[in-house]
Formats: C-alpha cells, structure tokens, sequence
C-alpha cells in the first residue's frame, strides 16, 4: 500500500469509527422512534451550525493562499474551488439556511422558536471546533474538518429522507430539500476538497494536522448528537438502556 493510500485510508477509518448514522439519534431517525418535538428541538439547535457554516469556508478561503509556478503565476484555483462550495451555502432565495428554516418549519417551528432556541453547550462547542479549526489553522486542516462531515453527508441525507416520508408523513420535496440538495452536492464538495487535501498535505506533519482536524471535528459532531440525544431523549435512553440490560 503506498503511502498516499495509507494516508486516506487513516482519513477513512477516523470518520467511520463516528460516522454519524452509528449515533443513537440518528438510529433511532432511521427506525421511527423519535417524535416530531424531538425532531423539532433536533432543528433548532443544528440552525446554529447551519448559519455558521459559511463562516467555516469564509475562514478556509481567507487562509488559503495563490500559487504560482513559471507557467501559472497567481494561480487562485484552489480558492476558487472553496468559493464554490460558500456560494452554495449562501447565494438566493433557496440558500441554505432558507432550506433548513423550511424543514424546521415542516416540523413545528418558526422564527421565534428558532431565535430563541439556547444554543446547548455541545452546540455551541461544536460551532467553536469548526470555526477554530478553519480560521486558525492550515487550509488544508480547514478542509479536512469540512471533508469529515461532508463525506458523511450523502449517505446521511439519503437515510433522513426516507426516515422523514416513512415515519413522519414528510412527503413535500420542499420540506427537505435541505437534505436532497446535499445529498447530491457534496458528493462534489467533499471529493473536492479530498483532492486539495492529498495535493497539499505532502509531508508526513501535514498528515499528522490533517488526521488531528478529522478527530477532532468527527468528536465535534458526534458530540453534538450526545447533546441532543441526553437533553431531548430521556425516554430513548431508557429504552436503550433495558435493551443493554437484556442482552446481558
């Protein structure tokens, strides 16, 4: 195996290790188990990481520098590929935010829920993680948090949608095209932002800041599920507990 291979194959089993749908909140999505509030309190909380998303790339693009050679000097192409990604996230009327607004809409929620929702401790903490990683590091350690979770998120947006129609009677495209423009979107963003990551990070100590990027933004995420699970899910706890309990 050389050692590019090696490498993303580190980068593949740190994700997978806490890909999100192994999380008790999203199983528990994906069987049906979670009522419409919980989904709703769900909404609220990951608006927070939605609107600060966009400062993620904001805070990538302003790190990442022109490159220039004999045959291509100021090449910005690398920028221009994040750029991508933050006009995505926030250009017009269906910006991302919009989509999420009309999904927790879809659920229950409105502006003043929304605005009012305290942000938990593993929200804020999550939204703190990204944003120090992607302002306060390399751009490509900025890149490899970004990769971490939209590497996930094809697959996690598929399973949420078939959760939504089967269990939740969520039939109108438009209360979850949030998660359809993504499941197709960042099949391109997060092999994007791959490839940067395997241009730039070609030193043994790049790698190293990579793999910490990719730990500590999957614990991020992973620990914003705990959040909600433990603040919204007492009764899910419970049940998984007899469940424990029973196998044993």
């Amino acid at each position: 195996m050389t050692t590019q291979n090696t490498f993303k194959q580190r980068i593949v089993d740190t994700i997978n290790a806490k890909h999100l749908l192994k999380h008790p909140f999203y199983i528990a999505w994906t069987e049906g188990k979670l009522t419409k509030a919980q989904l709703r309190h769900y909404a609220e909380q990951y608006f927070y990481n939605v609107l600060a998303e966009p400062t993620y790339l904001s805070a990538v693009h302003f790190n990442t520098p022109h490159f220039s050679t004999d045959t291509n000097s100021g090449d910005i192409s690398v920028r221009q590929e994040v750029l991508k990604n933050l006009i995505d996230e926030e250009h017009g009327e269906t910006n991302h935010p919009a989509l999420w607004k009309a999904f927790a809409f879809a659920l229950g929620a409105n502006d003043e829920s929304l605005t009012n929702a305290e942000a938990l401790p593993n929200t804020d903490k999550l939204v703190s993680t990204f944003r120090d990683i992607c302002l306060n590091r390399p751009f490509y350690a900025g890149l490899a948090a970004l990769h971490a979770f939209e590497s996930q998120v094809p697959d996690i947006a598929r399973v949420k949608i078939e959760g939504l129609a089967k269990f939740y009677g969520m039939t109108d495209a438009k209360d979850y095209e949030f998660f359809s423009v993504h499941e197709k979107a960042d099949v391109y963003h997060s092999q994007a932002e791959w490839d940067i990551i395997e241009r730039f990070a070609d030193t043994p100590e790049k790698q190293e800041e990579v793999l910490a990027a990719t730990r500590e933004a999957c614990d991020a995420l992973w620990g914003f599920l705990d959040g909600i699970h433990e603040t919204y899910c007492a009764n899910l706890i419970c049940e998984e507990t007899k469940e424990a309990a029973t196998l044993h």
